[in-house]
């Protein structure tokens, strides 16, 4: 069993950002940062990733304060004009590779379910700053009582559950369909992960997609699926093995599938401690491995991907974007999931060992998301900088998570209400209304 220690992630990412590679492939121009300037590339990059979320002026005060330079020069203006040189892409890739080297050689650290991963793929929105560029490239949009016009963005995640550890992340226009923006995950799905989807992503050609890549699903599935399925559902029965096929009403021209291809799969009744009855459909097959009263707690996990929209949006704070150009809004995104998967991955220790420092206690206690992120980023410059005591100030952030964290109090549900925004209007945001 192999472990790795939370400095690998710090120096993983230090590692890309240094590299001249990194500067040549993420540049947007060849003459771009071959000059010393007061604001180099590496570390125009990690004032970036470590959140703009105050007015632009006291976050690069605030940063060359803590890299131990007396560079008041640097305007914001300065600031916006360099950061105009770099690609999205490069916040991107960045999370790709922290998020595969979780995955690499660290089989002690990563939880699986009978050996496989368990994913989940959902889709919610992120209002955007009000400007000509975004709502050309967003689109425009009217809420029903049209008293205030926004721009909203489509955000789509594939998500370990177990792990809480965003694998990819997406922001489109709003008019892309979840189901369409799911497929683009699938690439970073691998042989032996197990894919959970609520009942809005079933159709038959992404279970042949993830059949063929031998990856399993977990469907929750409307009984107007098809046929087959009302037939499973009106026939009473618990656990069945049906085949499906795709819907003959369409054109399979430049589908890798024919009319006349079918899939075999498992339909399963479950039925929620509030009477209501669900039906699942699956590739897991095997009844002796995954039996049917599995299911329920299984697919429940699937919640984990609603909570992180949560805290992504209430914690991490994705919708406080500091630019209102497409280019900045892609990069503070891919920040804020780099931020995301680095706060699960520095605070996993510290989960661990806060569960066995109070499991004598009456309740179960988590390490308090928003102060951990405030701590990580008040300490992220220091992490990527002082490689002598780069050791040690982990641990004391460690020891800091520790000794902060809340209780988990069992049995706690509140109503869903999906309509409880449905009135509100949020106030557009403009250019300079930053906290200082």
């Amino acid at each position: 069993m192999a472990r790795k220690e939370t400095n690998v992630f710090v120096s993983v990412s230090k590692h890309f950002i240094d590299a001249l590679s990194t500067k040549e492939k993420y540049r947007l121009s060849k003459t771009d940062f071959i000059r010393n300037r007061k604001l180099p590339f590496e570390q125009l990059v990690l004032c970036m990733l470590k959140l703009l979320r105050k007015s632009l002026q006291a976050e690069i005060y605030s940063f060359f304060r803590e890299v131990g330079t007396s560079v008041k020069s640097v305007t914001a203006s300065a600031f916006v004009q360099s950061r105009k040189k770099i690609k999205p892409d490069l916040f991107y890739d960045l999370n790709h590779i922290i998020t595969n080297e979780f995955y690499t050689d660290n089989d002690e650290n990563v939880k699986l379910y009978k050996g496989m991963r368990v994913l989940s793929v959902d889709g919610s929105t992120i209002n955007l700053p009000f400007s000509k560029e975004l709502i050309a490239e967003y689109g425009f949009f009217n809420n029903q009582k049209k008293t205030n016009d926004v721009v909203i963005g489509r955000v789509s995640v594939l998500y370990d559950v177990l792990n809480e550890i965003v694998i990819d992340g997406l922001l489109r226009p709003f008019s892309q369909g979840e189901v369409t923006l799911s497929r683009e995950h699938f690439k970073y799905a691998e042989k032996g992960d197990l894919i959970i989807m609520d009942r809005a992503y079933p159709n038959f050609e992404s279970a042949y997609i993830l059949g063929n890549q031998e990856v399993d699903f977990l469907f929750r599935c409307k009984k107007s699926f098809s046929n087959q399925v009302r037939a499973f559902y009106e026939s009473g029965k618990q656990d069945e093995t049906i085949q499906i096929k795709a819907k003959q009403n369409k054109s399979f021209k430049d589908l890798p599938y024919s009319q006349h291809s079918t899939i075999t799969v498992r339909m399963l009744r479950v039925k929620l401690d509030s009477g209501e009855v669900e039906i699942l459909m699956t590739s897991l097959l095997d009844s002796r491995e995954f039996p049917l009263e599995e299911f329920k707690e299984l697919y429940f996990k699937r919640w984990k991907v609603e909570t992180y929209y949560n805290r992504f949006k209430n914690i991490i704070g994705v919708e406080h974007f500091s630019g209102t150009s497409h280019q900045f809004i892609q990069q503070e995104f891919n920040c804020a999931l780099y931020m995301s998967n680095m706060q699960t991955i520095l605070t996993q220790d510290a989960e661990n060992e806060a569960i066995e420092k109070y499991k004598n206690r009456r309740y179960e206690y988590k390490i308090n998301q928003s102060l951990s992120l405030g701590l990580i980023r008040e300490k992220l410059i220091q992490m990527f900088t002082n490689k002598e005591d780069e050791e040690k100030l982990l641990e004391e952030l460690k020891q800091l998570f520790v000794a902060n964290v809340v209780p988990i109090r069992p049995g706690r549900s509140n109503k869903r209400d999906v309509d409880k925004h449905r009135q509100r209007t949020k106030p557009k945001q403009f250019k300079n209304r930053r906290i200082i």
